[in-house]
């Protein structure tokens, strides 16, 4: 009879091999797991958790089996009561470790009620009906645009792309430059993006202004950080209504351990970088450019935040010593640490379950079982679940250890 022990489990992840991820030398993925590459295949993204597109497993009896079976199966051990209830007996967050050699697709998550309209509209293309708040934490580096720029710098950045006039007409772009009331450059901005974005991608007004742009910034001696990227990101994806979206959202480069947040409706995309990342367990994306996945313009349109403003940069003050990322989202809490040799530490799981990934050195961790003592050591690249039925357990680090662990608030 299959049973759900008060032990840490080790996680078995899948990988998925999107056309953006690292290859070869550059694939991220492998070199944390300790698995040699395939030749020209992409390691994009490392999932760790129970989304029934690509279930973690775990080892009970009976072999491996899918964390997502197990938690359905195990509810109440798995996730205690006040996160069962809580989340309808769901495991709420999903854990990734995303490796983005190239742009991801510019998108924006549905709120709750809005991926449950979606889903219901197109299961296909929206495969759940879960809102998708996220953290983004550098490991190494990141490069990443998010949320529209204060408004004063996109009409800056719109003075200097003449060549817009000529896609959006003169008016339109004109109308924004002469205008001095904030309120209505505002707007005049969500209608020159909106003008933009419906351009259809066969559109060859759409292909003349990128060519045009292109040709002149090509001829440019000094390059601002918008325009490199455009010239960067034409290269991969030629006549792409995404390459505006580099002068209207803040470009953001983060350093290891810094992080940025997007909640619902938050237009954004990773560029290049290697990141921790934790959301609520959903799949749903809305894109709209720099990508060959199917796109719903309308559908980003309709749910996009016009926020005018530079994007916080959480822990900008480099803690990495046990720091929480504090994001308010309900279903995930990170927390990052960097223990030396020697660390020993007693925790509690307060009835709720937790997942941690090591990203250096090795952990070991105690437990009680049938009032005998146990252990494992995991190891860097791997991960392990604690259910909720396991009240108290212990971690040491013999030699430093970086290490990411994922609670519910």
């Amino acid at each position: 009879m299959r049973q759900l022990l008060p032990k840490p489990y080790k996680l078995f992840n899948r990988i998925q091999n999107y056309e953006w991820g690292g290859k070869d030398a550059e694939a991220f993925i492998p070199a944390l797991i300790g698995e040699k590459p395939e030749p020209g295949l992409p390691y994009a993204e490392l999932w760790i958790g129970a989304h029934p597109k690509a279930p973690s497993n775990i080892e009970l009896q009976d072999g491996l089996v899918p964390l997502d079976k197990i938690v359905e199966e195990f509810t109440i051990d798995c996730l205690g009561e006040y996160v069962g209830q809580k989340f309808s007996g769901k495991f709420p967050f999903l854990l990734k470790v995303l490796s983005a050699a190239q742009a991801l697709s510019i998108q924006a998550h549905p709120d709750k009620k809005q991926a449950e309209k979606l889903h219901a509209l197109d299961p296909v293309n929206y495969p759940d009906d879960n809102h998708k708040p996220e953290i983004a934490i550098a490991l190494n580096s990141l490069i990443a645009i998010a949320g529209f720029r204060p408004v004063e710098q996109i009409i800056s950045n719109i003075r200097n792309l003449p060549e817009i006039a000529g896609l959006v007409g003169n008016i339109v772009f004109q109308n924004l430059l002469t205008n001095v009331n904030k309120r209505e450059a505002e707007k005049s901005i969500q209608r020159l993006y909106e003008l933009i974005m419906r351009e259809p991608d066969e559109s060859e007004r759409l292909s003349v202004c990128i060519s045009r742009i292109n040709n002149r910034l090509n001829e440019k001696d000094t390059l601002s950080l918008e325009e490199t990227q455009f010239l960067k990101q034409y290269k991969l994806y030629g006549s792409d209504v995404g390459l505006f979206s580099f002068f209207f959202f803040n470009i953001i480069e983060l350093k290891s351990g810094e992080a940025i947040f997007t909640g619902a409706g938050v237009p954004h995309a990773y560029i290049k970088g290697d990141i921790i990342e934790c959301m609520a367990n959903s799949d749903n994306v809305v894109r709209a450019g720099l990508t060959n996945k199917f796109k719903d313009v309308d559908a980003l349109l309709k749910i996009l935040k016009y926020e005018f403003k530079e994007y916080e940069i959480i822990n900008s003050e480099q803690k990495t010593d046990g720091f929480i990322y504090k994001t308010g989202a309900a279903e995930f809490e990170v927390t990052q640490f960097n223990k030396p040799a020697g660390f020993n530490s007693s925790l509690k799981s307060g009835n709720k379950p937790s997942v941690c990934l090591i990203i250096s050195g090795e952990l070991e961790v105690r437990w009680q079982q049938q009032g005998e003592g146990d252990s494992r050591r995991f190891l860097k690249g791997e991960s392990f679940f604690v259910p909720a039925c396991l009240s108290d357990y212990s971690i040491s680090v013999d030699s430093s250890a970086e290490f990411f662990v994922v609670n519910i608030p």
